[in-house]
């Protein structure tokens, strides 16, 4: 059971950052609009979510699940910079306390943090 969770988990994951990849190359050929500020905040803010969703509910498994979601968040600052680039900042830091095995009230305060930035870029595309 907790395998067929895990498979569902990782399918969510990769289902998300192909999204992402649709999204951001423009699949569709040249007649497709580039993303807006607000689907493109939208997108990321989403991912944050269900990231801090699932690390509040298995905190074991977050450190492996917020490296997938780095992946689309250095794409995301490298490509749109400004509040992207204190997001990714932000996820970094955190990976970094799971890394460290920081204490639960330090990760919980980083993980408030990432999900203020990530609300902060829907308010930032207005």
């Amino acid at each position: 059971m907790k395998s067929r969770i895990a498979i569902g988990e990782q399918l969510t994951s990769c289902l998300v950052l192909l999204l992402l990849t649709v999204v951001f190359t423009g699949c569709g050929g040249p007649s497709a609009p580039p993303p807006s500020e607000s689907q493109k905040s939208e997108i990321a803010q989403k991912s944050v979510e269900a990231f801090i969703a699932s690390a509040k509910k298995k905190p074991k498994s977050a450190a492996q699940e917020l490296s997938v979601l780095m992946e689309s968040l250095d794409a995301y600052a490298s490509e749109y910079e400004g509040p992207y680039i204190e997001l990714r900042d932000s996820a970094k830091e955190l990976l970094s306390l799971y890394q460290s095995s920081a204490a639960k009230d330090k990760i919980q305060a980083q993980l408030d943090v990432l999900k203020q930035k990530a609300a902060a870029l829907s308010s930032a595309s207005s």
